[in-house]
């Protein structure tokens, strides 16, 4: 979305477009920050967020391989190359206690 604003309005275009896109979900985390812990005990709830993580993880890898295989200039095999290297970074120093 904000790409759209950004090539209509130039930066002021995108940064308002990003804003209106990405608002609604902080607010709603800014809210119903203090009903996260009741969710967190809550049985019904956990049995569904946890099967919701791997399901989204699913919908993510359906989208992303066709994507990848998409590619055809060596630039954007480089920049995938680069994010699965940095996401994969990311994960092994989360996981490392310490």
């Amino acid at each position: 979305m904000a790409v759209v604003g950004y090539a209509a309005f130039g930066v002021a275009g995108g940064l308002a477009a990003a804003t209106i896109a990405f608002s609604p979900s902080f607010v709603l985390v800014l809210v119903g920050r203090e009903r996260f812990d009741r969710i967190r005990t809550d049985l019904n709830a956990r049995a569904f967020l946890e099967g919701a993580g791997p399901a989204a993880i699913g919908a993510i890898l359906g989208a992303a391989v066709p994507l990848a295989g998409a590619l055809s200039e060596p630039w954007q095999d480089a920049v995938l190359a680069a994010a699965a290297v940095g996401l994969i970074l990311m994960w092994a120093g989360a996981t490392i206690p310490g």
